[in-house]
C-alpha cells in the first residue's frame, strides 16, 4: 500500500511548479503575433519588462515591428532585424496596423473581473495549527455561483495529510470591492504516518466543510483571497473530528 502512495513533499513540489508555470504563462498573456507600424516619434526597446532594464535599441517612426506577447503594461516586440526587446504600452499609443488603422491595446479592467469564467488560486495558512497550502481551480457558473476543485497539503511532525475537495461557492455581492463568499464542500482526506512508532495508522476518510471568505480585485488579473473553514472528518473510528483552518493567498482569473 505504501509503495503505491505518492510522497507528499515531492507531490507538493511538483504541483507548485506546475501551478507556477501555468500562472506565469497566463500572466504573460501570450497572443498571436501582430505586425504593426510605428507612428510614435520613436520606441525605446529595453532588455526586460521594466524601466530598470537598459535600452538596447531605438526604433524610429514608420518602421514595422512584430508584437509577440504582453506582460502587464509591457510588450515583447521584434524589429526588422529579428532583434527582440520590451516596449512600454505608453510608447505604443499611436502605433498603427499596416492598413494605417490605430491598434487597440486593451487593458484588463474590473469589468473583466466581474465577467470572468474561471480562476486558479494558491493560498496558505494553518490547519489545526499545522502549515497548510491549497491549490485550486474554479469555474464560474454565474456571477453569484461557482464550483471549485482543490488539493491541500498539510505537513506535521509525525504525519502529513492531503485533502482533495469539491466546493460550491456562493457570492452574494459580487460587485462589492471586498466581496464575501460562502461555500459548502466535501471530499476525502488521506493521512500518511511518517514514523512506524506512532500509534496512528495510515487512513483515508470522508470529510465535509463550510467556509466564510472574502476576495478583493487587486489589479490586472489578480485577486486577493482569504478563507476561514470548518471541517468535519468522518473517521472510521466512533468519534468524528472537527478542525478549523484559515488561509490567505492570491488567485488569477481568465
Amino acid at each position: 500500500m505504501q509503495a503505491l502512495m505518492i510522497r507528499p513533499m515531492r507531490f507538493t513540489t511538483l504541483t507548485l511548479l506546475l501551478f507556477y508555470n501555468v500562472l506565469m504563462a497566463n500572466a504573460y498573456a501570450e497572443e498571436s503575433a501582430q505586425t504593426v507600424k510605428v507612428a510614435d516619434p520613436f520606441l525605446e526597446v529595453h532588455t526586460g519588462a521594466s524601466v530598470g532594464y537598459p535600452i538596447i535599441n531605438v526604433i524610429e517612426r514608420d518602421e514595422t515591428i512584430i508584437v509577440l506577447k504582453r506582460r502587464t503594461s509591457w510588450f515583447l516586440i521584434q524589429d526588422d532585424h529579428q532583434k527582440e526587446g520590451w516596449v512600454h504600452r505608453s510608447q505604443l499609443i499611436k502605433t498603427l496596423t499596416l492598413d494605417d488603422e490605430k491598434v487597440e491595446l486593451k487593458d484588463v479592467t474590473r469589468e473583466n473581473y466581474l465577467d470572468h469564467n474561471s480562476e486558479m488560486s494558491m493560498i496558505g495558512g494553518e490547519f489545526d495549527g499545522l502549515p497548510m497550502i491549497t491549490l485550486s481551480t474554479s469555474y464560474v457558473l454565474t456571477r453569484n455561483l461557482s464550483t471549485e476543485i482543490s488539493f491541500s497539503q498539510i505537513l506535521g511532525d509525525f504525519s502529513s495529510r492531503q485533502i482533495i475537495g469539491v466546493n460550491l461557492i456562493q457570492h452574494p455581492f459580487p460587485g462589492w470591492k471586498v466581496s464575501p463568499y460562502f461555500s459548502l464542500g466535501t471530499g476525502i482526506i488521506s493521512t500518511s504516518v511518517k514514523s512506524t512508532l506512532s500509534q496512528i495508522k495510515d487512513r483515508t476518510d470522508l470529510l465535509a466543510n463550510v467556509s466564510l471568505g472574502m476576495q478583493m480585485y487587486l489589479t490586472r488579473r489578480f485577486i486577493l483571497r482569504a478563507d476561514l473553514k470548518k471541517h468535519i472528518i468522518f473517521q472510521s473510528r466512533n468519534k468524528n473530528e472537527e478542525i478549523t483552518s484559515w488561509q490567505v493567498g492570491f488567485a488569477f482569473f481568465f
